[in-house]
């Protein structure tokens, strides 16, 4: 399939009453609105570069102007240059066209580029919730803080003099249900905890975090 084919496949899904000729105007205008020449139309996937083929997949997702985009670990495979126009890209494409976007990622640099609006997730349970720079300056839970605490600094010397937090605990299976606590279970008592539980923090309205055993009750 063709880039031209395969970007118009989801109008020919969702829109068959178009003609062939609106499929291909839509088609020229999405592809330029990611960055893509118009020469590259009739290329195959294996004839472009990384960053060219997740042009190919923005434009996809877009041609259809969804509300709602859900990016799963969209630039994790790029090289650096790249990952940032990438973003870039969305970032713009998000403003033009309106829409919502959900931003599934494990490089914290990039959520911090890209969101408005950042959860941590711990084996499917949400951590903590807050605006990007609130969590960023100030996070509340252990794991929020020890996964900041790992994100690596590009300056040399702060990198080697700054002191890491460790969680304490013992790590369990993705499977284990039974968990000591079941929010974080590296940051809990080893005897059963407090569920599950949403509260504000800090006096910062929509600052969110689960309940966990502070480090001073810890057994």
């Amino acid at each position: 399939m063709t880039i031209g084919d395969s970007i118009a496949e989801p109008l020919q899904v969702f829109k068959p009453e178009l003609k062939r000729a609106e499929r291909d105007t839509e088609v020229a205008a999405m592809m330029a609105k990611v960055g893509l020449l118009p020469a590259l139309i009739n290329r195959y996937p294996h004839e472009l570069s990384g960053g060219q083929n997740q042009r190919v997949g923005i434009a996809r997702a877009m041609i259809l102007k969804p509300k709602l985009v859900i990016c799963d670990e969209a630039v994790s495979a790029l090289d650096v240059s790249i990952r940032a126009q990438i973003i870039d890209l969305l970032i713009q494409l998000q403003k033009e066209m309106g829409l919502a976007m959900i931003f599934i990622s494990h490089d914290l640099a990039v959520v911090r580029e890209i969101s408005h609006r950042v959860m941590v997730l711990y084996l499917g349970r949400v951590m903590e919730q807050a605006e990007r720079e609130q969590l960023y300056a100030h996070p509340h839970h252990p794991y929020t803080k020890a996964l900041l605490s790992a994100a690596p600094i590009p300056d040399p010397v702060r990198e080697r003099s700054r002191k890491r937090l460790k969680l304490v605990g013992s790590r369990r299976a993705p499977w284990t249900r039974a968990a000591p606590c079941a929010s974080c279970p590296r940051a809990c008592r080893p005897t059963p905890g407090p569920g599950l539980c949403a509260r504000a923090e800090g006096g910062r309205p929509g600052h969110l975090v689960s309940e966990f055993d502070p480090p001073s009750e810890a057994a």
